[in-house]
């Protein structure tokens, strides 16, 4: 018949030893996964600036389409009015009506290009305000959870440290 052996005082003082080294890797592992947290947080700054700086882009070629149909419409009047001239001494209405008519076809198309434009422009403006508004309040949440946490880890390596201490 076998008898059971009390634990020799060398193994309960290891298994009183490794608890503190479970509770250090604890801590490890903690940090490490915060560190991978702050990376996948990092990764989504970085698309969220790419992604407003596309915004930025889209609305740079919006404005600049804009001036430039905006260019044309003002040369358009202007040719409109020197056309108009030579042939309002040769006394040919009918040109001018037809060429009037014509103009005047013209510049509503761009004034409704013009009126579509200035839409999308606000548009862009619109989801670059928000895009922006959410980006800033998403960091600022970020940084809060990461102040809390850093905060509660630094208490925990603190009470790590005093228990080693009083372990030792």
């Amino acid at each position: 018949m076998m008898q059971k052996r009390e634990p020799s005082t060398f193994s309960r003082k290891s298994k009183e030893k490794g608890r503190p080294k479970n509770r250090g890797l604890k801590v490890i592992k903690n940090q490490v996964f915060k560190d991978e947290k702050m990376e996948l947080q990092e990764i989504q700054l970085k698309e969220a600036k790419h992604f407003s700086e596309d915004v930025d882009r889209k609305y740079g070629e919006v404005v600049c389409k804009f001036m430039i149909i905006k260019g044309d419409l003002n040369t358009q009047r202007n040719e409109l009015s020197w056309q108009r001239a030579p042939l309002l001494r040769s006394g040919n209405l009918k040109c001018l009506s037809v060429a009037e008519e014509q103009y005047s076809q013209k510049e509503d198309e761009y004034k409704e290009e013009i009126k579509i434009l200035t839409e999308k422009l606000k548009e862009v403006e619109n989801h670059v305000e928000f895009a922006e508004r959410s980006l800033v309040a998403k960091l600022e949440n970020t940084i809060d959870d990461l102040e809390g946490k850093l905060k509660c880890t630094r208490k925990e390596s603190l009470c790590s440290q005093r228990m080693q201490d009083q372990t030792l």
